[in-house]
């Protein structure tokens, strides 16, 4: 990471005011405004620890879809007659999650949408849904998104073959 001097002095006045916020802290922002006026730059990543890296904007827009999907799903299984909803599995229309261990940054965005940011509500189900599948999802949402993404009222009520379709 490069600062400039601006940059430093811009972090150093920072830390001075969280020293004031955060007495507890005051010899960690000791120490970093040391690295800051001093510009020990091998230490410039020390500063960042707890940041996560990027999460790439593909796997948002990816994670987007899944979820705008099973919105679909569950808005347009809402919309079936019961002798309909009948042929469906309610279970097949939940939505599943990502792995927190091998579908990190998808898992991470999906529970910030749904948890922090309150997106979603409807298939979230204020916190009944579990979040981790602790299994890829991933070429599961695949063949499913691209079912879905053939529809073309995949925006509207879906019909119950079309349902069937995509949970198969």
């Amino acid at each position: 990471m490069e600062l400039t001097k601006k940059d430093r002095l811009l972090l150093f006045n920072q830390l001075e005011i969280l020293k004031y916020l955060n007495p507890d802290e005051a010899d960690r922002y000791e120490v970093e405004q040391k690295i800051i006026v001093n510009g020990y730059k091998y230490h410039y990543d020390d500063l960042l620890s707890g940041f996560d890296e990027d999460i790439d904007i593909s796997i948002s827009e990816y994670v987007f879809d899944v979820l705008q999907m099973y919105r679909s799903l569950n808005n347009s299984y809402a919309a079936l007659n019961s002798e309909e909803k009948s042929q469906i599995d309610i279970d097949d229309i939940k939505y599943q999650g990502f792995d927190g261990n091998e579908e990190g940054a998808y898992y991470s965005y999906a529970n910030f949408l749904l948890e922090d940011y309150d997106r979603y509500g409807e298939i979230y189900d204020d916190g009944k849904v579990e979040l981790n599948s602790h299994r890829n999802m991933i070429r599961t949402y695949d063949r499913m998104l691209e079912t879905w993404k053939s529809f073309n009222n995949r925006y509207g009520n879906l019909t119950l073959d079309q349902i069937k379709e995509i949970v198969k």
